[in-house]
């Protein structure tokens, strides 16, 4: 007899504006979505057919955008609607680190993209099967006219390819927030295998 086990990602995005002051105010907090982005990396993962190094499997970006629709999304979404693009969108004193890297968007290898890195101080163990990813926008970090409405983790490289090449795993759309100086913006994005 064989016993098959369950594997069941799950996460959950909080979002909090953080004042100079110390204070803060919360203003998400929900679940997201584990996309089959997912599924793709563990498959390279676990047929040792993709990434020759655990690097590659390691969420290490993430973007923002400003079209997320919370009405139209699920665990097929292979990218965000319309993520933030470079310097002119980010900010040019943004405290940041940006690559441009092409995605894997729905199988294929996309156009290269901007990136934020996640630091590795920024992702802390909570227990054996839970991980906590800090991400920061400082005060002067995408300060648009255009609110921020969706954000996306990415596995660095799990198929491999010489150059990298992220997939998104974990999306989620919110309500809209206008970015300005006078705060961070801190999400604080928790997923459970």
């Amino acid at each position: 007899m064989s016993k098959k086990s369950k594997f069941t990602p799950t996460g959950h995005l909080e979002i909090y504006k953080v004042y100079p002051d110390g204070s803060r105010e919360q203003v998400w907090d929900d679940h997201n979505v584990i996309t089959s982005g997912m599924g793709v990396a563990l498959s390279h993962l676990f047929s040792a057919s993709g990434s020759e190094t655990i690097e590659g499997f390691q969420i290490t970006h993430f973007q923002v955008g400003v079209s997320g629709d919370t009405e139209d999304y699920g665990a097929s979404t292979f990218s965000l609607t319309s993520a933030l693009d470079g310097y002119s969108d980010y900010g040019p004193n943004t405290d940041l680190v940006l690559d441009s890297l092409s995605p894997i968007e729905n199988g294929v290898l996309a156009s290269p993209k901007t990136f934020a890195q996640i630091r590795y101080s920024n992702v802390h163990r909570l227990s054996k099967t839970s991980v906590r990813y800090t991400l920061v926008l400082d005060n002067q970090t995408a300060n648009l006219s255009t609110d921020l409405s969706e954000v996306g983790l990415f596995m660095k490289n799990p198929q491999g390819l010489i150059t990298p090449s992220p997939i998104l795993v974990a999306y989620r759309p919110f309500t809209g927030i206008t970015k300005t100086d006078a705060f961070s913006l801190v999400f604080l994005w928790t997923l459970q295998f």
